[in-house]
């Protein structure tokens, strides 16, 4: 964890900050190691003060500092206030602890109004700055135990798909066959009891004959890092324009697969793709991919156009070529990949192929 903290302020360094300012989200537990109720002050205000030089302070209120287990955090200072009471005092006593009043920190795109205008008013010379390029690279190169977290719901999502191809069928309903998935994944070691795709609401409705079922699994997660992967059941034989589109489909999986290397810009992985689905006669009309982690299956790096970021080892990111064959029903094969020293590793198994039940 010390070694997180190192990073963060290595990155503010060079932003010209004098230190980070991270409250309740994925980037304060992967800095702390505790996960704090979300909602932003006048719920609770969590937040840990990095600077650039010296030692970090925590400021969270009692009844987390109870629940945290705070003999295990690389963070030795701990200020609190009782729940309900204004922080600010808190604030103060920690922004005069790290010589960080009146000077400018960065802060994440997430940060709460609330928690804005709070620190304005317990410390009102510290300056704000928003802080994307820090945040973007803090958590997107995994450590060698982030990646263990990822192929464990990686491997949770495999077994969920297992379970759909034995339970989905015509006349089967949404909630029916999406409880099964879900216990598939759960019993695989998942942490998370939602899917999204067809199941986004676990309805009443039957799945009928001829359907194209999206199962897209990225709620599923182990130790708080999530997969993101999907893939299409067909029920009944599929058509000739649903097959060309499948098939399109994944002849722009492996140009977008051949195409990661460390180095290269991450939009060039959405121009590989994209240029596949486009010699077959379809557009690719979302992201290519995006990145996953702690807490949130959406984040840095994004694999689209304009993003010229390299791409790093160590990197875990989604490959998710398609498109849309009717409204709402997408035909895309998603999977969650590392980038390696040559090229990338695809973290869940479950086959690409057609799958017909």
């Amino acid at each position: 964890m010390r070694g997180r903290f190192e990073r963060a302020r290595t990155l503010a360094a060079e932003s010209g900050l004098a230190g980070l300012y991270v409250t309740a989200g994925p980037s304060f537990r992967w800095l702390t190691g505790e996960s704090a109720h979300p909602g932003g002050w006048p719920l609770w205000l969590s937040a840990v003060l990095v600077p650039v030089e010296g030692e970090p302070v925590l400021v969270v209120s009692e009844m987390h500092a109870r629940i945290f287990e705070l003999d295990r955090s690389p963070v030795r200072s701990v200020l609190t206030y009782l729940d309900g009471q204004d922080p600010g005092d808190a604030l103060r006593r920690a922004f005069a602890e790290t010589g960080l009043d009146g000077e400018t920190l960065g802060v994440e795109d997430s940060l709460w109004f609330g928690d804005a205008a709070l620190l304005a008013a317990a410390v009102p010379a510290v300056r704000l700055r928003r802080a994307s390029p820090v945040f973007d690279r803090l958590r997107a190169v995994k450590d060698a135990d982030e990646l263990e977290h990822l192929r464990l719901a990686a491997a949770a999502h495999d077994a969920g798909y297992r379970r759909a191809v034995e339970v989905l069928r015509p006349g089967v309903t949404v909630a029916e066959a999406g409880t099964e998935i879900v216990r598939a994944m759960i019993q695989a070691g998942s942490e998370s009891l939602e899917i999204a795709g067809a199941f986004h609401h676990l309805t009443d409705r039957r799945f009928e004959p001829g359907e194209i079922v999206d199962v897209d699994l990225f709620p599923g997660s182990h130790g708080g890092y999530r997969a993101d992967t999907a893939r299409n059941v067909f029920l009944g034989e599929p058509s000739a324009e649903a097959k060309r589109l499948y098939e399109a489909t994944l002849h722009a999986y492996d140009a977008a697969i051949a195409a990661v290397r460390p180095g290269v810009g991450a939009e060039s992985i959405h121009i590989a793709c994209a240029a596949a689905m486009g010699e077959a006669g379809y557009e690719q009309v979302w992201k290519v991919g995006h990145g996953v982690g702690l807490g949130d299956a959406h984040e840095p790096p994004l694999l689209q156009l304009g993003n010229r970021d390299p791409l790093e080892e160590g990197m875990v990111f989604t490959i998710d070529p398609g498109a849309f064959i009717a409204r709402d029903t997408p035909i895309h094969v998603e999977d969650t990949v590392v980038v390696t020293a040559s090229g990338c590793e695809a973290l869940n198994t479950f086959t690409r192929k057609l799958t017909i039940v």
